[in-house]
């Protein structure tokens, strides 16, 4: 693992993990909020590249906190506490399904379908003869479906009321709210010697019914920036991931196929943009970390009371061992150690276990793992084999029979397959423990 850059780590403490683009997200153990870890990764064109931006996550996040607080007067906000740099805790809100894109210059995709001679976006009328780069009268919204797959579409304002994926109200209300956010971020961009070109909101919807702004607001990510001492010169640099979009663009690609190896070079610019975006924003410096970030997550989750900061995974191969596993997770209980059981079958879901191993492999939190499979046991040996945490074999046994018919499957283990095998599921417990 890379201590430089926070590429897809997992915290099985908190259970199952939805990976976006760029954020893992958990929610909280009563169901109300949610933990949303900001990642290096990097996406363009709708495609996770394979490489990672050192820093990204927390310029994300400190950009995003920053623009939160200096909006909430026109929209509340999701925010419940930032325990982490990479890290937001949140209310959890219902998405709406419709992503609310601000323009205020004729650029990017929208210059592209212009030059190919498209007037009406998305129900708003461009006039003839405008040029690149050019501003708008005013701001313009050119919402777009949220796409599970591939890419987003444009919609109107009228289809997204007559589809229902929006109440007629409730969508006049985000245009204003959309507007006046865009207006308040160009505003205080202007004051950081930055022009905010276009940007993306999301809104949800609380328990209360409410609209809240969720997700991200105003960062390289999400928002074009330039400087604007290129604005009388007539240029234009990118500090945002648009200087990723364009160098992608001259490498031939545009999302289709395999992505281009970003070279060493590439990185460090663009998270050079990315850095000075977040100091000229926050007007704060983005300090050298003498930690490895995943040390440093792990420790300020700890603090906050999310995690323990340990885990012990009970993996048994059938529901028929739901007795024993129960043993087991009593004597973690009575340990204090956070603890989860899985089914899956090393025999019959092979495919499942395949994909548990490679997500625990990813664990940045000590974790153990105990087996539990008796008869012909494949369980503890692929895991011992192919995790990097330590594994228990817990077998269960009907009798004695059974007891001595099977012990050797778990016993016997091929050279370089170090699973270890307790027969007590109390001391299986108290041997994670150790």
């Amino acid at each position: 693992m890379n201590i430089s850059t926070l590429a897809t780590p997992y915290l099985p403490e908190l259970g199952s993990v939805r990976r976006g683009k760029v954020r893992d997200i958990y929610e909280s153990a009563d169901g109300s909020s949610l933990i949303m870890i900001a990642s290096d990764r990097v996406s363009c064109f709708d495609v996770v590249l394979g490489q990672q931006v050192p820093d990204k996550g927390r310029v994300l996040t400190g950009i995003s906190n920053f623009w939160f607080q200096n909006t909430s007067d026109i929209v509340p906000n999701h925010i419940i506490a930032c325990p982490d740099p990479n890290v937001v805790v949140a209310r959890k809100c219902r998405p709406l399904p419709v992503e609310v894109i601000m323009r205020g210059y004729l650029c990017g995709s929208l210059w592209r379908a212009y030059q190919k001679g498209e007037r009406n976006v998305c129900g708003v009328q461009l006039p003839d003869g405008m040029q690149e780069n050019q501003a708008f009268d005013h701001p313009i919204l050119t919402p777009t479906t949220k796409a599970h797959e591939g890419h987003d579409e444009n919609i109107s304002a009228a289809e997204i009321v007559s589809q229902g994926l929006v109440d007629a109200n409730v969508w006049k209300h985000i245009e204003e709210l959309a507007l006046a956010l865009f207006c308040r971020g160009q505003e205080i961009a202007r004051t950081r010697g930055l022009e905010l070109v276009d940007t993306k909101y999301e809104f949800g919807v609380d328990t209360q019914g409410d609209l809240v702004l969720i997700d991200e607001i105003h960062t390289p990510d999400s928002s074009r920036f330039w400087m604007q001492e290129d604005l009388d010169r007539n240029i234009v640099r990118f500090p945002d991931k648009e200087f990723l979009r364009s160098w992608l663009r001259t490498q031939g690609w545009d999302g289709s196929g395999a992505a281009p190896v970003l070279t060493d070079e590439v990185i460090a610019q663009t998270a050079e943009g990315y850095r000075s975006l977040y100091e000229r924003i926050t007007g704060q410096a983005l300090e050298t970390e003498s930690v490895p970030v995943q040390q440093r997550l792990l420790a300020h989750l700890q603090s906050y009371g999310t995690l323990r900061g340990c885990c012990a995974i009970v993996l048994a191969g059938s529901r028929s061992d739901e007795a024993h596993v129960a043993k087991i997770c009593e004597g973690l209980e009575a340990q204090g150690i956070p603890h989860r059981a899985i089914y899956a079958s090393a025999h019959k879901q092979p495919q499942e276990v395949a994909d548990f191993m490679q997500e625990i492999n990813r664990s940045i939190e000590p974790t153990v793992l105990i087996a539990v499979a008796g008869m012909s046991n494949a369980l503890g040996g692929v895991l011992a084999a192919n995790v990097r945490w330590p594994v228990i074999n817990c077998p269960p046994f009907k009798d004695q029979a059974d007891y001595m018919v099977n012990i050797h499957s778990s016993l016997q283990m091929p050279r370089d397959v170090p699973a270890m095998t307790v027969i007590h599921p109390r001391n299986a417990a108290l041997a994670t423990a150790k």
